[in-house]
């Protein structure tokens, strides 16, 4: 996954970055900023994976030795399992970008690779005015 979101990140395809095109354009300076990555253990040789330790839901299943891909921020955020935890607090570009890097991931260990028809986004028509 990590190699997934490498290359999605070299495409410029994760609205969440601060290089993305739409966020290059709001900016007066238009240096490329460092990506904040998803996976920043991805360079490591060891196997080990382990970034921090938190306790959530996942835990009876890791215990069983059920494997888990724990997708969560850290440090939590601040309404985090707080009566005021829902939607309006998620950050849609971000949600958007773990779409697509699940999605690749599933086409490319499922070996998709040829099973998609990738045609080219139409443009939107400008709305005529009555």
């Amino acid at each position: 996954m990590a190699a997934i979101e490498h290359r999605l990140r070299e495409l410029g395809l994760f609205k969440s970055s601060p290089n993305h095109p739409l966020n290059m354009a709001k900016r007066k300076n238009k240096k490329k900023r460092a990506e904040p990555l998803f996976f920043p253990e991805a360079e490591k040789t060891d196997g080990g994976f382990f970034g921090g330790y938190i306790e959530d839901d996942h835990l009876p299943f890791l215990a069983r030795g059920v494997e888990i891909l724990h997708v969560i921020p850290s440090p939590f955020p601040h309404v985090w399992h707080d009566i005021t935890d829902d939607g309006e607090h998620l950050d849609m570009d971000t949600v958007e970008d773990w779409t697509t890097l699940v999605t690749a991931f599933a086409a490319e260990w499922m070996d998709l690779e040829g099973f998609f028809d990738v045609r080219a986004p139409e443009k939107a028509s400008p709305k005529s005015e009555l």
